[in-house]
Parts: structure tokens; C-alpha cells; sequence
């Protein structure tokens, strides 16, 4: 049996329209759609050309589809600076990428999800949070990632790098509830570190999300805040005169960016509206509003649990793309970045 929603899987996957995906492989538009929504099946000759044009196997077409994986923070995060096409392929990206964490599921324990559910302002929820985690609640946070994946949040990085979108988050609901984050490749680590601590706000607070996108947005920008920048703590070494230097030493200290240390100082009242501009002014003239400096580069933290997975399931790429219906091209596309 042809699936529909795999032809639709594997052409999102692509960033191919309906229409450009029918020139490629010889037949009609409205043919694509009426495969897609089962209303009628590919002839066997079609069905291979659809294989080839998007790289897969023509055994993928046959799989049951996943249910209950959801948008999750795609559905606000990204929805006013995101094409529909982009958010697709992001999200297909991220749903073929899961299963092959429930083929490993079977034989693998992973960890259970030590995430909270919290009906709070965002700012006691990041408390809570890292209390959950076992982490102190001034000090930094090293190895984010690695404290993400050991309380069973599963953290991939997307083959495609996808410029308006730096990360989102799910839970996807499969026997048992994984939270999900997923990174885009190419940015820093001080601002890949900021997104996954967006994205855990996402996953603890949001759930169900309520309110205007703009409110969702900053609340989560709040959790992530005050998870990575405690309130008492950066009362404590935000010392006036807030100078360039300090904010280059407290970089290094706390893992993220200049401009987000200017951003919660003045959050926190600590600095005035005019002596964040003047900050904010003085970066901009040495070009650090764009690439700060680079000998204050904070060191990329690598998702390792996805790769082990891969790893423990696969013993080379061969048998990888067949677990998954790839062929072995599009197959090392999923494994470049994890």
C-alpha cells in the first residue's frame, strides 16, 4: 500500500511545490494532490520517478505514517517570518529524523522526560526549572545541551539551514511523551544556547499555549532569560558603570551573548534606556552588533544522544538509509549535523 501523506513527507522534505514536483516527474498537479490525499495511487513507473526526483527509497512510500507529532512552537514561533513552504520542510525534516528514534526505541532506555509542566509567570517557571534539573540557582549553565538530553529532552540539528529559523519544539506523543527541540544549523553557540532555553520555556509553559503570538513570545523570552541570567545573580555582578569590557569577561562567564547581557540589565532596571542605547551604539561602531568578537566565541555544544542512537541502530550507512528508506545520499544529509 502507497501512503499519501509519505509522497507529501518526502516532497516537503524536498522544498518542492505540488506543481514542481508533477514537471519533474511527467504527470499532473492535480495527480500529486490526489496521491497525496489517497484518493488515488501512483502507477509503479510514477512512483519511482517520485522515488529518484526526491531520493528515497521506493519502500518509504509503503510505511505507515507517524501520528502525533506535532507543530508544537513551530505554529507561533515562526509563523509571521517563515514561508509555509520553509515551516514544511523544517518539519518534516525534524518528523523523519524522529523515527528513527522510535526504531530504536525498542531496544533502547532512553531518559524518561524529567521536563515540569508549569502554569506560572515565566520567571518562577525557569526557577522551578532548574531546581528540576538539579542545577544551583545563580551560577551558569555549562554543557546545556548535554543537561537538555540527560533529563530525556531529545535535541537534533536539521540537515538545511533555513535562515529565519534558528530552532522549535515539540512533544511528540508516541506510547510514551518526548520532548522535542530542534536546532538549525549555522549560528553561534551563545545564540544557539539562547534558543534552547526559548524552546524549553516553550515546553514547560505552553503547553497548551494561550494568548496572542506576540505575548507567547516574550514569555518564553522571559523563561530563557532568567534560566540562563538569574535575576539575583546578575544584580550581583552587573556592576555600574556597565562597560564593554565587563560585558566581554561575563560572556565568557555565562555562555551567551553581549547584546542579550545589555538586554537584561536593562530588563532588570540595572542600566537606563539611555545607557542601553549608548551600549548598544558603542557595538555598532566596532561591528560587534553583527559578529562580536571572536576571540569571545563561546565553544559549539554538540547533541550527542540522536548520533548514539544512530550509532547503536545502524552499524554503517547502508543499513542507516534502509532503516529509514533513504538512499544512502540523502541518509548521510540526516547524520552531517546530529
Amino acid at each position: 500500500m502507497i501512503y499519501g501523506e509519505r509522497i507529501k513527507q518526502a516532497r516537503e522534505i524536498c522544498g518542492l511545490t505540488q506543481t514542481q514536483l508533477a514537471q519533474t516527474v511527467g504527470v499532473k498537479q492535480s495527480a500529486i494532490a490526489q496521491y497525496e490525499s489517497d484518493q488515488i495511487a501512483p502507477l509503479q513507473e510514477t512512483l519511482e520517478a517520485i522515488a529518484k526526483e526526491t531520493d528515497f527509497l521506493p519502500s518509504f512510500f509503503e510505511q505507515q505514517p507517524i501520528e502525533d507529532f506535532p507543530l508544537g512552537s513551530l505554529c507561533f514561533r515562526a509563523r509571521n517570518s517563515l514561508s509555509k513552504r520553509q515551516r514544511n520542510q523544517a518539519y518534516q525534516c525534524a518528523k523523519t529524523m524522529f523515527e528513527i528514534v522510535l526504531k530504536a526505541a525498542p531496544t533502547l532506555r532512553l531518559p524518561k522526560p524529567q521536563l515540569p509542566i508549569i502554569q506560572e509567570k515565566p520567571t518562577t517557571a525557569a526557577r522551578v526549572v532548574r531546581s528540576a534539573f538539579g542545577l544551583s540557582p545563580d551560577t551558569p549553565i555549562n554543557k546545556l545541551v548535554r543537561i537538555l538530553e540527560k533529563n530525556g529532552i531529545i535535541v537534533i540539528t536539521l540537515p538545511l539551514f533555513i535562515p529565519k529559523l534558528d530552532a522549535f519544539s515539540t512533544w511528540a506523543k508516541q506510547k510514551t511523551e518526548h520532548p522535542i527541540v530542534v536546532l538549525t544549523p549555522g549560528n553561534s553557540a551563545d545564540r544557539i544556547r539562547f534558543s534552547l532555553s526559548h524552546e524549553l520555556g516553550h515546553l514547560v509553559i505552553h503547553q497548551p499555549a494561550r494568548g496572542q503570538l506576540a505575548k507567547i513570545e516574550r514569555e518564553a523570552n522571559e523563561f530563557a532569560a532568567e534560566f540562563l541570567l538569574p535575576e539575583d545573580a546578575m544584580r550581583n555582578e552587573l556592576l555600574l558603570p556597565v562597560t564593554l569590557s565587563q560585558l566581554a569577561k561575563l560572556k565568557l562567564r555565562w555562555g551567551v551573548s553581549m547584546n542579550a547581557l545589555i538586554y537584561r540589565a536593562r530588563q532588570l532596571n540595572i542600566i537606563s534606556e539611555r545607557q542601553k542605547t549608548y551600549l548598544y551604539e558603542q557595538m555598532s561602531i566596532r561591528g560587534w552588533r553583527k559578529r562580536e568578537p571572536s576571540n569571545l566565541d563561546i565553544q559549539a555544544e554538540i547533541p550527542v544522544v540522536y548520533r548514539k542512537i544512530v550509532e547503536l541502530v545502524c552499524e554503517d550507512l547502508a543499513e542507516y538509509a534502509n532503516a529509514i528508506h533513504l538512499t544512502p545520499h540523502r541518509a548521510q544529509e540526516f547524520i552531517l549535523f546530529t
